[in-house]
């Protein structure tokens, strides 16, 4: 992985996709110390004084280092057998689909924006691609978390502080409840009207949400939460004892923005 800084966010964020398919991964950088450090196995640090630019700002001397570099490196690994049939017959399809950068950067932008990244994917796109929902996910801390004997109006700020548009039910030892969604919220107001003051999250809270585990493949968590009856816009992600520990979640943004809930609740 080739950067000036080490810490561009874009290529930050593409190295959980790579190291999930077991790549032993080098940073190669002109800042001595950096983010890409902690998270790579190997960092090359290539010396730079300062930039050909007299205001030290476009990158001309650190690209030329970094492909003087790279060359040479790629003129080392020429003799292996391996790599001569690459050379020769170019990779195969299978190949080309897991080292994608495109493929890569819709996967890892999943935390955020899952729909409209994965959007732009196939089935056999994903088949190639090891991405784990425990990459992607939103983790304990980001999570909008309440305790089922709650009083309701006491947890909007909670419910819409963090867009995710629900409240996840969980007691004092972290295990999913239930789930209670702004839509759950709408209802219970037509329904209760200003009794809806005196009841708790336990009271309508959904008990059955759908769920997925941290080791499933993001696939399958798009593929959840976008399952019949109707989409919805969150997955609690739980363990084998049904402990909470995190949700992918995919930002309702632009022009067609768009919430929608089940009957009963949003999961």
């Amino acid at each position: 992985m080739f950067s000036k800084s080490g810490n561009t966010e874009e290529l930050l964020r593409l190295v959980p996709c790579v190291k999930a398919k077991g790549v032993y991964l080098i940073c190669v950088t002109n800042v001595k110390v950096n983010a890409s450090m902690d998270l790579c196995d190997m960092n090359v640090h290539l010396p730079l004084e300062r930039e050909l630019c007299p205001f030290d700002l476009a990158p001309v001397t650190s690209t030329a280092i970094q492909m003087v570099f790279g060359g040479y490196r790629g003129d080392c690994f020429n003799g292996g057998k391996e790599f001569e049939q690459r050379r020769v017959h170019g990779p195969t399809g299978r190949e080309f689909k897991l080292v994608s950068p495109p493929s890569a950067h819709y996967i890892c932008s999943l935390s955020g924006c899952l729909k409209r990244s994965l959007g732009a994917l196939t089935n056999e796109d994903f088949g190639f691609c090891n991405v784990l929902v425990r990459d992607v996910m939103k983790k304990k801390e980001e999570l909008p978390i309440c305790k089922e004997q709650d009083l309701i109006m006491d947890q909007l700020v909670e419910l819409t502080s963090k867009g995710c548009g629900c409240l996840l039910v969980i007691d004092d030892g972290f295990h999913l409840l239930g789930t209670f969604t702004d839509g759950d919220l709408r209802r219970t107001l037509k329904s209760s009207g200003e009794g809806i003051f005196k009841l708790t999250v336990g009271d309508m809270c959904y008990r059955k949400p759908r769920t997925i585990g941290p080791d499933a493949m993001a696939v399958e968590a798009m593929q959840k939460m976008e399952s019949p009856p109707s989409p919805v816009q969150f997955l609690p992600v739980i363990d084998h004892e049904n402990i909470l520990i995190g949700s992918p979640h995919h930002s309702r943004s632009g022009e067609n923005r768009k919430v929608v809930t089940e009957e009963k609740s949003g999961c």
